[in-house]
């Protein structure tokens, strides 16, 4: 199926927070007009995760429900397996960040292991991470 357009990470948050009612309601209606198909890439979930968390105060399990509904929602492309390897381990791996859940995810899904590293912390807690010598 051809995706006619992309959603950029503004318009996510904006669908999730509902802050802004005249954007809100403008990317409500491009999600849940019939047919609608959406492409949503990786780096925008990305942001967005980095965004709930840092700007909004979100927890991880607040991120984990917005990402995987973002993913289960039939009107949005996403790489949805990925993610929601990315979105497992870094509920699993508190110490992790989104972003090393994801690339150590990306590493392993993609059979580019191990994930050269010098950050301890991801090496000790993830499988596909090595310590880089």
């Amino acid at each position: 199926m051809i995706v006619p357009a992309s959603l950029d990470t503004n318009m996510l948050l904006r669908l999730t927070l509902r802050d802004i009612p005249e954007q809100y309601e403008t990317v409500k209606s491009l999600v849940t007009a019939p047919g609608a198909r959406y492409y949503v890439a990786d780096m925008a979930v990305v942001e967005m995760v980095h965004a709930l968390m840092h700007h909004y105060g979100f927890s991880r399990a607040q991120v984990s429900e917005v990402v995987r509904a973002i993913i289960s929602d039939s009107a949005l492309e996403t790489n949805a397996v990925l993610l929601e390897s990315a979105v497992a381990c870094f509920v699993a791996h508190v110490s992790l960040s989104f972003v090393d859940c994801y690339l150590a995810e990306q590493a392993r899904e993609c059979g580019n292991t191990p994930l050269l590293t010098f950050d301890k912390k991801l090496t000790s807690q993830h499988v596909a991470a090595q310590l880089a010598r």
